[in-house]
């Protein structure tokens, strides 16, 4: 058997954006690989007979991605195939399953996130458009945007966009035969939401409206596209409006939520369309999408589908993804309860088809038979791999805290682990703080245990997936969560002897990397840390990031200029002279969701101090170097690591 090693990312397939066509006798998938050679990613759309089970490639460029239906023969897809491409502009192709060249089918001079057709060559789409329009070109002066930048609201960058000042998510209607294009949302309106009815009659969507703060709420709006009324159902400000999807022509689902506290869960909400009245839901204390953490995958899908008088979508349950679907009533039944995680799905008659993690395996397509609840593979890219590789299945177990709740954990046992022997440890913590890890394949972990090491973690206080009583530590950010951790820690060396306390590291990414850089100022019990994308000081993470003005002041219950001994009490750096744990940080440049400024202020307290630290600073990357960054990046990343954890562990 072969070990699991970081050049492992090049010979894995990432499944995405699976779409049944609409007779439901095919599938469009994308396959996603990443390439040592082009230092990127390849992404290919393959085609499913839904019968059969069968699937072959459809397209050959390498740059095919987000395919969907224009009819059960007709399959359209973004691609950049121009030898000299223009960024401004999107460009899609349509191909015939049955066989034949893609032929260029739609340009449009605008960056295109969401388009839907509705017939007869009529179009409706968002496209990302400066507010302000273009900067004036003119001759011998710096040009706004290559010479400098004009910051003039929050946020005035985005993690994974960059710079966005007055840049806004624009809705449209676009007919392909006159070229002509009508706006519907106003001027500085940005759009986060958006779906159309069965009969693409009316279309809902939602969005804020601001011009020098991006507001913590957002309206939600219903568009007659015949008659163009567009009707205000919830008025930006009300509410924070999140998902939103049609139950058949007349209603309309939407969860939505007055902030209370960081970590909440939305309410759920039916809109009559004919009545113009709301209905509120049973509370459920769930969110309706979510994932299992893991660093492979790339990309999504559907996360809802109203079918059959039911509406489905995925949900965290503890460490996993499951499938579940509502009716008007609003009473939530479980579909699929299978450990794992699911990543997008869609639903033909009785079919479900799903990019899917189980059990250790990587992403492939799952089918599942809502009439008998039988689940079988579909797809085995990755089969290969998995039977010629050491892959480790974590131990899963659960205990009671000293506060009462209870906790689950998973641990690796390293390859070719001997009883009585000692190994070292690696103690891994997720981000968010709203997120879960589960059981599935992680390479990062998996590159561990086959390197010799112990490897576990938990979903402490603060997570998903167990209602938002246990998600809410707004002003207990460090505490109650850092008192769950170590508890767990204990937990591990008790049910797990030969893991030498000793040669134990942490290693975590957000607000994985907060607790990294919290732990090492409040115990001396470990020999090394990782931190990556880190928060260190709040002052700077809630004026310096993107999500820092509104999100991150919230979670603290203040702002620096009403509590700063608040601010400063949850900060790290408070505590960084107390640290002796010899710290590596992982940091990009381009990370506007945690900003370089807090590693670098750690790192210096740290280097002030005498401990031994290290920064990695990966240029051009952003919050996402871990899982979707440039492949020859996300290697280094893991060398970086695992050469900390080889000189401080082993």
């Amino acid at each position: 058997m072969n070990s699991v090693v970081y050049e492992d990312l090049y010979k894995f397939h990432f499944l995405s954006d699976i779409n049944i066509s609409p007779d439901g006798k095919h599938a469009v998938f994308t396959r996603t690989q990443a390439s040592e050679e082009k230092n990127g990613y390849v992404f290919e759309l393959w085609l499913l007979d839904t019968a059969a089970g069968t699937y072959h490639k459809l397209t050959n460029g390498g740059k095919e991605r987000g395919g969907f239906w224009l009819d059960n023969e007709t399959v359209a897809f973004t691609a950049n195939r121009d030898d000299k491409p223009d960024p401004k502009s999107t460009t899609w192709y349509k191909i015939n399953i049955h066989g034949g060249e893609a032929e260029k089918w739609l340009t449009i001079a605008d960056r295109i996130s969401t388009i839907k057709p509705l017939g007869a060559g009529k179009y409706v789409l968002t496209a990302s458009k400066n507010a302000n329009g273009e900067p004036e070109d003119k001759p011998n002066t710096a040009k706004e945007g290559r010479d400098f930048y004009v910051f003039d609201e929050l946020p005035f960058w985005f993690n994974g966009r960059g710079v966005a000042n007055k840049q806004r998510n624009t809705l449209m209607l676009y007919d392909e035969a006159t070229k002509e294009f009508t706006t519907l949302s106003g001027k500085y309106m940005n759009v986060s939401g958006l779906q159309l009815s069965p009969s693409k009659k009316l279309m809902a969507y939602s969005g804020s409206e601001y011009v020098d703060v991006s507001p913590m709420g957002s309206g939600l709006y219903l568009y007659n596209i015949s008659t163009g009324e567009n009707k205000t159902i919830i008025p930006q400000g009300d509410m924070s409006v999140g998902s939103i999807y049609f139950m058949g022509e007349d209603t309309l689902f939407y969860t939505g939520s007055v902030y209370r506290f960081s970590g909440q869960n939305p309410n759920y909400y039916l809109y009559d369309i004919p009545n113009g009245t709301t209905t509120e839901l049973p509370f459920c204390d769930a969110v309706t999408s979510g994932a299992v953490g893991t660093d492979c995958t790339y990309g999504g899908g559907n996360g809802m589908k109203y079918i059959g008088g039911k509406l489905y979508f995925t949900q965290p349950v503890w460490g996993n993804s499951h499938l579940v679907c509502m009716d008007k009533s609003g009473a939530i039944e479980p579909v699929c309860t299978t450990p794992g995680s699911i990543t997008g799905f869609d639903i033909y008659g009785e079919q479900v088809l799903m990019t899917a993690m189980r059990g250790m395996d990587l992403i492939e397509i799952w089918s599942l038979d809502l009439a008998t609840g039988q689940e079988c593979q579909v797809t085995h890219f990755n089969s290969e791999y998995m039977a010629s590789h050491n892959v480790v299945t974590p131990e899963y177990f659960t205990f009671t805290a000293s506060a009462g709740h209870e906790l689950e954990g998973w641990v690796l046992k390293p390859v070719g682990y001997e009883p009585g022997k000692k190994y070292p440890g690696i103690f891994e913590m997720h981000g968010g703080p709203k997120a879960i890890f589960g059981g599935i394949f992680h390479h990062e972990m998996q590159c561990f245990a086959n390197m010799g090491y112990f490897v576990f973690f938990t979903n402490p206080r603060g997570s998903d997936g167990r209602g938002e009583d246990f998600a809410n530590i707004t002003k207990n950010l460090g505490y109650i969560d850092f008192d769950d951790f170590m508890e767990f820690y204990d937990e591990v060396l008790k049910r797990y002897p030969d893991i030498n306390a000793e040669k134990v590291g942490i290693c975590g990414g957000s607000y994985g990397g907060f607790m990294c850089n919290w732990m090492i100022g409040h115990t001396d019990r470990f020999a090394a840390a990782a931190s990556q994308r880190s928060i260190s000081n709040y002052l700077t993470k809630a004026l310096c990031t993107d999500i820092g003005f509104n999100h991150n002041m919230k979670q603290l219950g203040t702002d620096p200029w009403e509590d700063f001994d608040t601010v400063w009490e949850h900060s790290p750096l408070k505590n960084a002279p107390k640290a002796t744990t010899p710290t590596l940080f992982i940091q990009s440049d381009e990370d506007y969701r945690c900003w370089m400024s807090d590693a670098i202020q750690m790192f210096n307290a740290l280097k002030m101090n005498g401990v031994d630290s290290r920064i990695a600073l990966f240029h051009g990357e952003n919050h996402e170097l871990s899982r979707s960054g440039k492949p020859h990046n996300r290697i280094s990343r893991l060398t970086e690591i695992g050469n900390w954890f080889e000189k401080y562990l082993k």
